[in-house]
């Protein structure tokens, strides 16, 4: 595995992680056309957005600049997505790693170039072909407020409009699982806490996987996550969880082993 990071900068504090909180609102299960979201608004990135990262290729698809420690600059894998590196946030961590059986690239992103496991930061899984796998954005400066979050409908549109511009084929497949409230939880550098609030779209996949788009106030992606597979023995996801503060705390030692539903840190 090769890993990157910033150097004598990093800084973990072995302090509890909180894990996403999942609302108390029954989940509803709804029998929605995804394709119809999927013909009406696809959308193509502009050509030239990818171009604008700065760096080696290392660690990334071939072909594609991508930042490197301490960068920060745009990531090509968000080219299109509407989802963008915060001002001031650089990246801290790049490495390769596993997705279930495949072999894929995790960048993660912070405020002031400082590795914090438990802090906010903006995390993105890429696929050894280059797709998206997963990207979380979890800022506390950003708009938060529990009372702007959309409704059921309103997130399942927002979700799957957002899926259509990624990969309209990929959405082709999915069936609606169930939409609920989900929130995750970051602390900032002073040790508070800070709720990022969310509402989940749970899909799933023809070939089996689950994927979900997590949609925040005002309607903006907050988080995505494909082909992840569930454990029915253990009741866990099986998929590692790279996107995930605590769990990634649990693989490094910093922090305890997360409850089920979440992922084995180590077996």
């Amino acid at each position: 595995m090769r890993t990157r990071t910033g150097g004598t900068r990093r800084r973990t504090r072995p302090r509890a992680v909180a894990l996403g909180i999942a609302g108390a609102s029954a989940a509803l299960v709804l029998g929605t056309s995804l394709w119809a979201y999927a013909d009406t608004r696809r959308v193509t990135a502009p050509a030239d957005h990818a171009d604008t990262a700065n760096g080696g290729t290392e660690g990334g698809t071939e072909g594609e600049q991508v930042p490197t420690v301490g960068d920060a600059a745009a990531d090509p894998a968000l080219a299109g997505t509407g989802v963008e590196v915060p001002r001031g946030w650089e990246l801290v961590r790049e490495h390769g790693a596993g997705h279930d059986t495949e072999e894929v690239t995790v960048r993660r992103y912070q405020e002031g170039g400082e590795y914090d496991v438990a802090g906010p930061h903006l995390s993105v899984v890429v696929g050894s072909d280059g797709r998206l796998i997963g990207v979380t954005a979890l800022d506390p400066r950003e708009a938060n407020d529990p009372d702007a979050l959309p409704g059921a409908e309103q997130a399942r549109e927002a979700a799957y409009s957002w899926l259509a511009r990624q990969d309209s084929e990929y959405l082709a497949g999915l069936e609606e699982q169930w939409v609920d409230r989900h929130d995750e939880v970051v602390v900032g550098a002073d040790g508070e806490e800070h709720v990022i609030p969310g509402v989940k779209v749970k899909t799933r996949h023809a070939d089996g996987r689950y994927a979900w788009v997590i949609v925040g106030a005002d309607s903006r992606v907050v988080t995505f996550e494909r082909d992840v597979t569930w454990d029915a023995v253990r009741q866990r996801r099986a998929t590692q969880m790279w996107l995930h503060n605590a769990w990634i705390a649990a693989v490094e030692g910093t922090g305890g082993q997360p409850p089920a539903p979440a992922a084995l840190a180590a077996e």
